[in-house]
């Protein structure tokens, strides 16, 4: 057993004992309307709950070390689909889980390749026309950073300056619309993901990257500039994550939110952070305002 499984282990027994007595309720519930849907429907069928991922995207979503995916979403999304076997009264479930990218992701659920998206992708109106989001699971800020040696202080400062940003992100999205405004003079150089952004500014091959900070901190500190990097301290979008499955199935959006809601209100939630931001310590007041405004009563 690996470091990884032996600590979630004890994780996910927690939340399964906190989550029992709610679930029963919900159980004689559903007795009287079963939940019913597409997709809910297709995991029936198959037995199994398909779960796309990106592997680039921590601490919310990555490969860890024995190979299986982990980070923040993943293992809320562990939960879901371990209270969902009940929820759906079925006796057996597989999880598999498929590799994403900025772009797939969306594919995935639009064709029916998966039935979930957990890693960290934005809730936005426009994604809403085609796409369901579960509660909100982490909201962070875009920012822009640059290396330690650069004079850059300011998002004004931009100005003729070359800045690398992910593709078909909602930052890449804010990033174009500004420049289209004129309120951003910069260039824009798209990426297929954190990773490349972050070694185009170590390379210097940019002057700056966009992008959400905890994704973009975690890529940095991974490349070659290791902390010689900073952020400015202006957020310029804040950026709502939530697990995304398809519009067709309300009722698959009632169970997964059931069990975040239910998670929200046990220290699970708090372990979780705690494992996979512990260098923020605790959540802050508005992460705590964040699981508590969710935490709605059965």
């Amino acid at each position: 057993m690996t470091l990884r499984q032996r600590i979630l282990m004890p994780l996910m027994l927690l939340a399964t004992t906190l989550l029992v007595e709610p679930l029963a309720a919900q159980t004689a519930d559903a007795a009287s309307r079963p939940l019913d849907g597409p997709v809910i429907q297709r995991i029936r069928d198959k037995q199994t709950l398909t779960i796309a991922y990106d592997p680039n995207q921590a601490p919310f979503s990555l490969l860890g070390d024995d190979g299986q995916p982990t980070g923040y979403t993943v293992d809320l999304c562990r939960i879901v689909a371990s209270q969902l076997v009940t929820q759906l009264n079925m006796g057996l479930m597989d999880v598999r889980w498929i590799k994403t990218n900025s772009r797939s992701r969306f594919d995935a659920i639009e064709s029916g390749d998966a039935d979930l998206e957990c890693s960290a992708t934005s809730n936005t109106l426009d994604r809403q026309k085609q796409f369901a989001f579960s509660l909100t699971t982490f909201i962070q800020g875009a920012t822009i950073a640059v290396r330690q040696d650069t004079d850059l202080q300011k998002l004004e400062e931009l100005a003729s300056k070359k800045i690398a940003v992910v593709r078909n992100t909602t930052t890449s999205k804010l990033m174009k619309r500004a420049i289209a405004n004129g309120q951003l003079q910069g260039t824009l150089v798209e990426t297929k993901n954190m990773e490349a952004a972050a070694t185009l500014l170590a390379n210097k091959d940019v002057d700056a990257i966009a992008g959400d900070r905890l994704l973009m901190f975690d890529q940095l500190i991974r490349s070659k500039l290791g902390t010689r990097f900073r952020m400015l301290p202006q957020d310029f979008a804040p950026e709502y994550y939530a697990i995304m499955m398809h519009r067709a199935d309300t009722d698959l959006r009632w169970a997964v939110n059931a069990t975040l809601s239910r998670t929200f209100r046990t220290p699970v939630i708090a372990e979780l952070f705690q494992r996979w931001f512990g260098s923020l310590n605790q959540p802050g007041q508005l992460m705590e305002a964040l699981y508590f405004t969710q935490a709605f009563p059965e």
